[in-house]
């Protein structure tokens, strides 16, 4: 692979309700690291590329989930199933320092045959174990490790429906892990596990209506409450649902923000007691919501300045400030972050220098470790990339350890 080095010269901050000039350039990037992993590439300042491209498999087209776990962050990636071959398809990575990758296991869980998953959607940490959600090939499954290295299967058929075919999101909450799942027929769903073992999941919620498969885009807690995202062909919805085991959902949107033509939904954060919602509209693009827990407003200007601006996917929160990005297949993936929800500036540079990084996995492919953002992207061209701000823990020494 041959690394550019990105000298930038000014660099402009648009900002949601504005526009702010701000000159940087990008020192010399070169310094040695482990195998597999290249020389840094300097996007903006505060962000180094954290991987090889696609792990060193261009085929491993997107880094669809992050997550800690025992000191060490996860990484899980996409990768499109060869049937010929006897191990494919997602792979997972783990690293102690956020530089140094190994991978864990065999592609596709080590499943032989056409059941093996593409890819990883979302991580999650439940009662000391980490679990791994899969989807976009065959029926989704749910893996479990306590170590992070042995992994065996807690859901193998999409919950005993081979319709479902993703399971995009998982969350905790009231003592219980919460898994979102894509229906082909029905629409999506929610299920359930106090414990996360095999045969103990419930679905707990009614499908969603679309006539397309409608997909759980992101879990929130706000409130006391349990917050859904839904995404589909019809607006897009939101539901709640408070603790206990009545499993009553509410749809607290139902009509994309006032809007048929919001289809789009992406992932949900909360930030200065209020809750924050990305979407996106087929006319008037990418959106950002704010919720109070009575009143939904608009955060952001119509497509955020940018009319391929398709839609806001990430909502994170990181060093008390709100990030969140937007899938742009033209100039890039772009990020905003601001202080108080109110002022916005922009937080790297188009694509991290690469117009092909178009996109990140809503919020799962984001987090935070060893003090820094981590970042996943979505590039079909060269591979997934992972990017990570550089502001390290004074008190935490970069070691390398073996796994």
């Amino acid at each position: 692979m041959e690394h550019k080095k990105l000298a930038i010269g000014a660099l402009v901050f648009l900002l949601f309700a504005g526009v702010v000039s701000v000159s940087a350039s990008a020192p010399d990037a070169s310094s040695a690291h482990g195998p597999g992993v290249p020389e840094f590439v300097q996007a903006v300042p505060d962000w180094l590329q954290a991987n090889s491209n696609g792990f060193g498999d261009p085929l491993t087209g997107e880094v669809t989930a992050l997550e800690t776990f025992n000191n060490y962050l996860y990484a899980g990636t996409h990768h499109p199933v060869d049937p010929m071959l006897l191990y494919d398809g997602a792979r997972m990575f783990r690293s102690p320092d956020g530089v140094n990758w190994t991978a864990i296991g065999q592609p596709g869980f080590g499943v032989v045959g056409d059941t093996k998953p593409p890819a990883v959607l979302d991580l999650a940490v439940f009662n000391g174990r980490i679990y791994a959600s899969t989807g976009r090939g065959n029926a989704a499954q749910i893996w479990r490790s306590l170590n992070g290295t042995t992994w065996a299967p807690m859901v193998e058929t999409g919950f005993s429906d081979p319709n479902n075919h993703d399971i995009t999101a998982l969350a905790v909450y009231d003592n219980k892990i919460y898994a979102g799942a894509a229906n082909t027929d029905t629409g999506a769903q929610i299920w359930r596990s106090p414990s996360g073992d095999n045969n103990t999941w419930t679905q707990v919620a009614p499908a969603a209506p679309g006539s397309a498969p409608a997909t759980i885009t992101g879990f929130a807690v706000f409130g006391g409450a349990l917050y859904a995202a839904v995404e589909s062909d019809a607006p897009a919805q939101i539901w709640r649902s408070t603790s206990g085991d009545n499993n009553t959902w509410t749809a607290v949107v139902s009509d994309g923000f006032g809007n048929s033509n919001t289809t789009l939904i992406g992932g949900m954060a909360v930030f200065a007691n209020n809750l924050y919602v990305g979407a996106g509209n087929t006319v008037n693009r990418a959106q950002l919501w704010r919720y109070d827990g009575v009143t939904w407003n608009p955060v952001s200007v119509q497509g955020l300045g940018d009319p391929n601006n398709q839609k806001v996917e990430m909502v994170f929160v990181f060093q008390n400030q709100l990030y969140v990005s937007v899938k742009n297949t033209v100039a890039g993936i772009k990020l905003w972050r601001s202080p108080d929800g109110t002022s916005w500036e922009r937080a790297n540079l188009d694509g991290f220098g690469d117009s092909n990084n178009s996109g990140t996995n809503w919020s799962n492919a984001t987090a935070t470790f060893l003090c820094n953002l981590y970042v996943g992207t979505s590039n079909v061209v060269a591979g997934g990339e992972l990017w990570a701000t550089q502001q390290r823990c004074a008190y935490i020494p970069l070691t390398v350890r073996s796994p």
